[in-house]
């Protein structure tokens, strides 16, 4: 690991030496360096500079005599040699003493202030250890002064050095970010203190404060959007993702394992286990291809920014969702590379409204018209010589057949209204509820020879809306009258639970098969479509739907052949009876 250090100080400050050879702008492909630029203190030069002054400084020690007389005196008398000392030639002096000065240059550029003060010492006794061994042994006197001179004088210059170059840097940066836009309730620029380290070390710590408070807003800002959104570099790979992706991923049904969130995959890994469709996985290819092309130098394809705007829409993603996957670019600039943002938006809602209303308009455009075509036909029968049918069975069959029609225009306003408004809650008692809608059923129930029991005691109480709640119980009773053989009974109960109120409506009537069961509480779908007493589908659909918006619910136990059994469960009102 030290020698790795060494040797790739070694290489920066060889890089640097380039400077000095009048190779200012030499490409250096594939290395990753930039060409050199003084913006910026460059310390790898300075440590250049600085071997060069120390190696001057030990060459003038070495040739001042009177330096080599107190060296001599003060050795001989520490290493109590009576021999006389030979003194070293200045060429073996100068190489013992600007020997040290690279590896102490070295030894400081590549260590902190703490390691690199231990080198000098350590350096400085290694110099006179080496100098005393030679006086004692080999009678042979090396100055150890300028060496030792030199390692002391090296931290001291190196550390100022570095001190300056950490200030230039920092007031650099602060200038820099004084000119960004800051945000609301930033803190203002650091005041001036009487120390400049002081003063640009408070300076810095704004700074960072700023770039965190930027970054938590960017944060905030990505999580608030209202589409899940991925950032990732150009090569696929995600740096940023939000809180609607991990929604959308932990809802994916595979199982979760904690390593494995969005940040650092593919993201193609990530649009896949959102989707399971290969088609994100080449959408996701196909974007990362067309940006590599507008980033390099040959021109995209036309199509590009329409297939970025438009996206695409998997209609059967997991868990039955149709998502729609947009993707944008962030232009790469000087010193930044560019990014690809990918958009998932949840467009099931839109998607089930769309297929709602045309199949609204292809029933209404069919039931609505039958009515009104057959009002139409009887008038022609009337009009011809002699007429088809009598005043009494004209005006009969006239108003059958604008009741269906108005029935079919009040059932769909107030599905419309259940689906889109919200109800107008209140206190209210099922028993009146019930009371109130077998009195509006009473013309159709003995028109049918049918009667209708009610067995309900007031004093209980839910929340919900009156209006909507009768239409709902209407209808229920309604369609058990409808589908009743006549002289049959319809019995409606209302009972109590633990937690809720029990509406039960039972009829005498054909049943309901397992396969009528599926689509029992869908728009437009009818009990018996062979049958005369044929309706137009709303009615279910619109209790299933006042149900569900007051936190109840239904369910249906019929047996073919021996009729039918609806039960409402409706929250009971906590404190009541």
């Amino acid at each position: 690991m030290a020698i790795d250090r060494i040797r790739q100080g070694i290489g920066n400050i060889w890089e640097k030496a380039s400077y000095f050879r009048g190779d200012f702008s030499r490409e250096r492909s594939g290395t990753g360096i930039p060409p050199l630029t003084r913006k910026y203190p460059d310390l790898a030069l300075d440590c250049i500079w600085l071997t060069a002054a120390l190696t001057v400084l030990c060459a003038c020690i070495i040739a001042t005599p009177l330096l080599h007389r107190a060296d001599l005196l003060f050795l001989d008398s520490v290493s109590g040699s009576a021999m006389p000392a030979q003194p070293a030639s200045f060429a073996y002096q100068l190489l013992f003493s600007v020997g040290v000065v690279p590896l102490i240059c070295l030894l400081l550029y590549l260590l902190g202030p703490r390691a690199g003060l231990l080198a000098s010492v350590v350096m400085s006794g290694a110099i006179a250890v080496a100098s005393i061994a030679m006086l004692r042994y080999g009678q042979l006197f090396v100055s150890p002064c300028a060496g030792i001179f030199a390692c002391m004088m090296a931290y001291p210059l190196w550390s100022w050095r570095r001190q300056e170059a950490l200030l230039t840097f920092l007031s650099i940066e602060v200038m820099k970010g004084a000119t960004e836009p800051s945000l609301p309730d930033e803190p203002g620029p650091a005041k001036f203190l009487c120390d400049p380290i002081q003063t640009r070390l408070t300076a810095a710590a704004s700074l960072f404060d700023r770039v965190r408070r930027h970054r938590e807003f960017i944060s905030e800002w990505v999580d608030s959007l209202p589409a899940a959104t991925l950032v990732t570099t150009p090569a696929g790979e995600v740096i940023l993702a939000n809180e609607r992706v991990n929604a959308l991923c932990q809802s994916s049904g595979l199982p979760r394992i904690e390593h494995l969130s969005p940040a650092g995959r593919p993201v193609s890994d990530v649009l896949f286990e959102i989707t399971a469709s290969h088609r994100a996985i080449e959408f996701a290819s196909q974007a990362m291809a067309l940006f590599a092309l507008w980033s390099g130098d040959e021109d995209p394809p036309a199509y590009s920014d329409s297939m970025f705007a438009q996206g695409i829409e998997i209609a059967n993603a997991r868990g039955g969702r149709s998502l729609l996957i947009k993707c944008a670019q962030i232009k790469p600039s000087a010193g930044r590379d560019g990014a690809l943002i990918f958009h998932l938006a949840d467009v099931s809602s839109v998607r089930k409204a769309e297929r709602q209303r045309d199949t609204a308009l292809r029933f209404l455009s069919h039931d609505m018209r039958s009515p009104q075509a057959a009002i139409l036909a009887l008038v022609e029968q009337m009009q011809q010589d002699p007429p088809r049918f009598t005043a009494s069975q004209f005006a009969t069959l006239v108003g059958q057949y604008a009741t269906t029609a108005l029935s079919l225009a009040d059932d769909f306003l107030f599905l419309a209204r259940a689906e889109s408004l919200p109800p107008k809650l209140t206190q209210v008692d099922p028993a009146l509820v019930l009371g109130d809608a077998i009195d509006d059923l009473w013309p159709q129930a003995t028109a049918r020879a049918t009667s209708v029991n009610l067995a309900a005691e007031p004093g209980k109480s839910t929340i919900a809306d009156v209006q909507l709640l009768r239409r709902a119980f209407a209808n229920l009773i309604g369609n058990a009258i409808k589908f009743s053989p006549r002289y049959s009974t319809v019995d409606v109960q209302l009972a109590e639970t633990d937690r809720h109120l029990k509406i039960s409506v039972i009829d005498q009537g054909v049943g309901i098969t397992d396969q009528q069961k599926k689509a029992l509480f869908h728009e437009f779908s009818q009990l018996d479509e062979k049958s005369s007493r044929f309706g137009h589908g709303l009615g279910l659909a619109f209790v299933k739907t006042v149900v569900d918006s007051l936190g109840g619910e239904m369910q249906v136990n019929s047996v073919p052949g021996q009729g039918t059994t609806f039960m409402v469960f409706l929250p009971k009102l906590t404190g009541t009876g």
